[in-house]
């Protein structure tokens, strides 16, 4: 499987690629890296790679998703393993060198806009690794074959993101057992008080944590932050209570602790349908 595919829209620069690297010699190969957000995803065989400005050596071995961000004079350096070829699918996504990425049309800013060179890998997902092998097989021609490429690279851009970020969130937090044990605390505290819940600063007194190990541990743990995971807590609660006949809309609002205006529009925005609907 070799392909090359290059597309431009939302994001300047959007290159696609994948196939397989031989390096019989297992000699190391000089790489001046672009401006962006690299992600590779290594599906068989083995490599070593050096960044400069990065640390150290990287040791990475099938199948493992990589996600590399550099500047755009950032170099580094490869070796694949003379044992075995190499499978990868790769996805590039990055700006001219000196221009800016546009917060309103580029949903990578943010990893965009680096100014050292970094690279984080972890076991590919088996999720990421179907998307690989899809572009495998795409039933497509012409136009259509160039939407579903595009729409494929997209998709392992952001599959690969997501998961590096996460683990990456969760490993450098690292909440102990007692914490987490708190953070359930937390937890159950804002399920019994949805009306009247504490403020950050008071819960986490409640339960023996400081506000930035609440808010941080509580994003690690339950994957959704303090105020997310109340709103939404709040917003079912109301759903069974109408749902159930036992309210009004007034009353439903008030008992999860929100003015019925406000309640309209996030119950809206939340469920599609107005809370009257389920009278």
């Amino acid at each position: 499987m070799t392909l090359e595919h290059r597309w431009t829209g939302a994001i300047s620069q959007l290159d696609l690629a994948s196939g397989v690297l031989r390096q019989p010699d297992g000699d190391w190969v000089d790489e001046q890296l672009h401006h962006g957000t690299k992600v590779v995803v290594v599906l068989r065989g083995a490599m070593r790679a050096r960044i400069d400005g990065c640390g150290g050596e990287f040791r990475i071995a099938g199948p493992t998703v990589c996600v590399i961000r550099s500047p755009a004079d950032a170099c580094g350096r490869q070796m694949v393993s003379a044992d075995e070829p190499l499978q990868y699918v790769m996805v590039k996504a990055g700006c001219e060198p000196g221009s800016k990425p546009d917060p309103a049309r580029d949903p990578l800013t943010s990893l965009l806009s680096t100014d050292r060179p970094s690279l984080q890998h972890i076991a590919a997902p088996r999720a990421l690794q179907a998307l690989c092998t899809q572009l495998e097989v795409c039933p497509f021609v012409g136009a259509a074959r160039e939407l579903f490429l595009s729409a494929k690279a997209l998709e392992i851009l952001a599959w690969a993101c997501e998961a590096v970020e996460i683990t990456s969130a969760v490993e450098t937090l690292r909440p102990s057992l007692a914490d987490i044990e708190r953070l359930k605390k937390a937890r159950a505290i804002l399920l019994e008080r949805l009306g009247a819940p504490p403020n950050l600063a008071a819960l986490a007194a409640a339960v023996g944590l400081n506000t930035r190990k609440l808010t941080d541990g509580f994003q690690a743990a339950f994957g959704t932050t303090v105020n997310d995971f109340l709103q939404d807590a709040r917003l079912k609660e109301a759903y069974r209570l109408l749902s159930s006949g036992a309210t009004n809309v007034s009353e439903a609002a008030h008992r999860v602790g929100y003015t019925p205006a406000y309640f309209s529009a996030v119950f809206r925005k939340r469920f599609g349908i107005s809370p009257r609907d389920l009278l």
